[in-house]
């Protein structure tokens, strides 16, 4: 009717001489004005995502596996096509596979551990659930560009946001956190999008066209490496600050002994403050596995450091002991991933499952105040604890630093092997 109607307008206007005999634009537009449409509603849905994902990163939402985020009800099959839903259930009817006999999957087996994301986000992944919704209402060259315009949303963020925000990613660990839990919400969903509308949009695209799941893996990299480039500035900052600790050699020394007691206290503040920062941030299993490297990352700087000592005096050792002693008393108080003080006990136990070098530094602290006895004791011909955290030559090495040149020393000596 509009077409009919576009074409008499056109031809009353050739005739009054407004238009060319020859000229048939309005015509044509009229003819093709679903495209017309379907590029506004494309070119529209673009610009939205572009302002959500140029705003703050740092206003967030907290995302839990029992939360329902407010995205829009798909239809149901009432609604819905019935052949492309009948082909759907006789598929799954096909494929099913009797489990009754087998263990159940826990309800929160696929859900997203709980996190916090920018809720720009949030609205990013209602934006591509709304255009997809519109998409399986549209003709079928409507609902292919718009299933499209969903597939540009996402290349979009992933090239617009590390770049528009890089300053920001770089500088700020809490930033890197939610950016990297951001990455992981969008992938978390493009995993089953494309298989939620799978019978919903044109047949064009119901046989498998429909997928958003080869975007998966660049979400999943993007988060990681944000976050791994961020536990490398707080690793290099932490070294930096035991670099200023004189080699923890001369404790006897007052000058020296500040200097590492200085270091010390700096690299657990500094712990305590990204504990802090990724608060209530990161899942707390990804938390406890980057505060664990971190806190690693020291402990094994000290115990380096300590082991390479060719001379340590008793009151070396006594000094050495006491500042190992800080780091296993604070150590584990950086472990705060939940705001709830008494839920992070947990955690704080758990501190030798996430930091590799825990009952190696340890270790260290027991040969710093044993005699020559308790240290074989300990090694047990290579069978005690001592030997599982320690070389031969490197206890051997500890004992020449912290005993003088007897037979006793050369005795012991000749056991660690």
């Amino acid at each position: 009717q509009v077409i009919k109607s576009t074409e008499e307008f056109e031809k009353a206007l050739k005739n009054m001489h407004f238009l060319k005999g020859d000229t048939t634009d309005l015509l044509e537009y009229a003819r093709n004005v679903n495209s017309h449409f379907a590029n506004k509603k494309c070119q529209d849905v673009i610009v939205a995502a572009r302002n959500l994902m140029t705003s703050e990163i740092h206003n967030t939402v907290k995302i839990t596996p029992d939360s329902c985020v407010a995205l829009p009800r798909l239809p149901g099959t009432a609604t819905g096509d019935h052949l492309k839903m009948e082909k759907a259930s006789k598929l799954l009817h096909n494929d099913m596979v009797n489990l009754e006999n087998e263990t159940k999957l826990s309800q929160y087996t696929f859900s997203l551990p709980t996190c916090r994301i920018s809720s720009s986000v949030e609205k990013l992944m209602e934006l591509a659930y709304q255009t997809l919704l519109e998409a399986t209402a549209s003709t079928d060259q409507c609902c292919i560009q718009l299933f499209y315009s969903v597939r540009n949303i996402f290349q979009l963020f992933y090239d617009v946001v590390p770049t528009y925000h890089k300053e920001n990613l770089q500088k700020l660990p809490q930033l890197a956190a939610i950016h990297h839990n951001n990455c992981m919400y969008i992938a978390h969903h493009l995993l089953t999008l494309g298989h939620q509308f799978r019978y919903r949009l044109t047949n064009i695209l119901c046989d498998g066209a429909a997928t958003f799941v080869d975007l998966v893996p660049g979400f999943r990299r993007l988060g990681m490496e944000c976050f791994l480039a961020q536990m490398r500035v707080q690793k290099g900052e932490i070294l930096e600050r035991l670099s200023s600790a004189r080699n923890f050699s001369n404790m006897d020394d007052e000058e020296n002994y500040c200097a590492a007691n200085k270091a010390i206290r700096q690299v657990l503040h500094q712990l305590k403050r990204l504990g802090k920062v990724w608060q209530d941030v990161l899942p707390v299993n990804v938390y406890c596995k980057a505060m664990g490297t971190l806190l690693n990352t020291a402990l094994s700087e000290i115990v380096t450091r300590i082991a390479a000592l060719e001379d340590i005096s008793a009151e070396d050792a006594d000094r050495l002991y006491s500042l190992c002693r800080t780091m296993v008393e604070e150590g584990p108080q950086v472990f705060t991933p939940l705001p709830e003080d008494d839920k992070n006990k947990k955690y704080q136990e758990e501190v030798p499952v996430y930091v590799q070098k825990w009952m190696t530094f340890k270790e260290l602290m027991i040969i710093l105040q044993a005699n020559l006895q308790e240290i074989v004791d300990q090694w047990a011909d290579g069978k005690g604890p001592l030997a599982a955290e320690f070389s031969a030559a490197e206890v051997k090495s500890l004992i020449r630093a912290l005993f003088q040149n007897t037979e006793r020393r050369a005795a012991a000596l000749a056991k660690i092997k």
